[in-house]
């Protein structure tokens, strides 16, 4: 699903910075993916090129088998807003809007007709659990609740990577197995996640760990 060759991220200066330098890893379909490093590694510019919102300097890389160097912005643009999902630290949902709007707010974009679209956020909101909290306030949900939202707004549209930012790095311990035991139900045959952490338990919940030092990304021994 996911091929890094060689992957390099400079930004220009003076001096120049080498955010990232030849990060080679995979990521396969029915697997979750934890990136660890410390702070300053790279992790962020790592994240930001796997979610195709920068591009790299220099390699390869591959998302569901296009190589996304050839591509022009506006393709990139609606490959990442068919194949990719992101849920972040803060679950930003939306004051003012109930459960099913802040869910469905993404179909608007991607063109889905008016009346199928809460249908498929209702569906999106019961496969994470909250299915009777459908027109809920934000002000009313639990941070546990509020972050399940937000991973219901990243699947609404059946994404196949699922790229996440740090998801449970506001929540207690419990809320944090929470999340991770939903991750872990979503990821099937043709899906992927990805999770950026801190969190030894995090880390040890995933199959496989790719770990940035210095810029410098490449996966941990089994």
């Amino acid at each position: 699903m996911i091929e890094l060759t060689e992957v390099g991220r400079t930004f220009p200066g003076p001096p120049e910075v080498a955010a990232l330098r030849d990060a080679t890893f995979t990521v396969e379909t029915g697997e979750i993916v934890a990136i660890v490093g410390p702070s300053g590694s790279g992790k962020s510019t790592l994240l930001n090129v796997l979610g195709l919102l920068d591009e790299p300097t220099s390699g390869t890389y591959r998302l569901a088998g296009v190589d996304t160097g050839t591509l022009k912005e506006r393709q990139r643009t609606a490959l990442r807003a068919t194949t990719l999902g992101f849920v972040f630290q803060s679950a930003y949902v939306i004051a003012h809007l109930d459960c099913l709007a802040n869910v469905a707010m993404p179909l608007a974009h991607l063109g889905v007709p008016r009346k199928e679209r809460s249908g498929l956020a209702e569906a999106a909101l019961r496969s994470v659990g909250l299915g009777h909290r459908l027109h809920a306030q934000p002000a009313t949900l639990s941070g546990g609740e509020r972050q399940r939202v937000a991973i219901a707004r990243a699947i609404v549209h059946e994404p196949r990577v699922l790229l996440c930012d740090e998801p449970t790095g506001n929540l207690d311990s419990e809320n944090t197995q929470a999340v991770l035991d939903l991750l872990e139900e979503l990821v099937t045959g043709d899906r992927a996640v990805v999770i950026v952490t801190h969190e030894t338990e995090v880390a040890d919940r995933a199959d496989r760990t790719v770990r940035v030092v210095d810029g410098h990304a490449a996966p941990l021994a089994a």
